[in-house]
């Protein structure tokens, strides 16, 4: 099939490119950050400038899949969260069925429902509900917190992980479900060398839930000695606001507040995709 991946530069969107050129797919790929790449197409792309459907348009000749990997973790003066994970997510669905394309793919995020509270999480849902709602066959895949081996929030844990002094917010017990970038590739490509057509909706989370506080005993690789210093809720806001005014983006207000709603789900329905798809 030929492919065509948004965000092919970002964490997720590089994980899913390496493993679509490994395969027999046809690939094309959109990335802000041009990286050359002799094996599939290439297309540098502002996200920002990408709001309508003749901007898509030119990019989906010829093209079976669109994987929508576009995503941010923070604001800046450049990127914002209504545009990368609304606007433009929308004209690329639009300009899909214009072109009556076979199968769409996006990657939202857990959270992105009707309990969202922050932006990250509303912009999503607003891009999910109009795929949902179009005549496109679709799967859309709500990952948990992902994580690797090169990813930027995986990195930043294990940091605060092996410190001597170990951060958390009150006791740590706010619950996560860490999946892997593997899983997450795995669900993409296992959907993509599938018959399967229709309309779907996956959790996409890790085989069990854990507390944040477990999360860091897990990470942790250093043999010395250490303790958790709990931190109340308000004065780590503080902190954030504080960190996000110097450019810190994992550290910041709304990435706080979506680790106090707990993302978690059952992953009983991706174990049965997995499983009944390769079959």
């Amino acid at each position: 099939m030929n492919i065509l991946i948004t965000g092919a530069s970002g964490f997720i969107g590089s994980h899913v490119l390496k493993a679509l050129l490994n395969s027999d797919h046809s690939v094309t790929a959109c990335m802000y950050h041009s990286e050359i790449t002799e094996a599939c197409k290439i297309f540098k792309v502002d996200y920002m400038q990408m709001q309508h459907v003749k901007d898509w348009l030119p990019l989906l000749q010829d093209i079976d899949v669109v994987i929508n990997c576009v995503g941010i973790i923070a604001e800046s003066s450049q990127v914002k969260f209504n545009v990368m994970h609304h606007l433009a997510p929308i004209a690329l669905f639009e300009a899909c069925q214009q072109h009556c394309i076979k199968k769409v793919i996006q990657v939202s995020s857990l959270g992105a429902d009707d309990s969202a509270i922050v932006p990250y999480h509303k912009t999503k849902k607003l891009a999910d509900d109009y795929l949902i709602q179009s005549t496109l066959d679709y799967l859309v895949l709500k990952p948990s917190l992902v994580y690797g081996q090169d990813g930027e929030s995986y990195h930043f844990f294990k940091r605060l992980s092996n410190l001597p002094v170990i951060p958390i917010i009150g006791k740590g017990q706010q619950l996560i479900q860490p999946v892997h970038i593997d899983i997450l590739v795995n669900a993409i490509t296992t959907y993509l060398n599938s018959n399967t057509n229709g309309k779907m909706a996956i959790d996409v989370v890790g085989p069990k839930d854990m507390s944040y506080q477990h999360w860091m005993q897990s990470l942790r690789t250093k043999k010395s000695k250490y303790y958790f210093l709990s931190i109340p809720f308000k004065l780590m806001m503080f902190i954030a606001k504080i960190a996000k005014f110097f450019g810190s983006k994992l550290l910041s207000p709304d990435n706080l507040t979506m680790l106090m709603q707990n993302s978690t789900a059952d992953v009983t329905p991706l174990q049965k995709f997995l499983s009944e798809e390769k079959k």
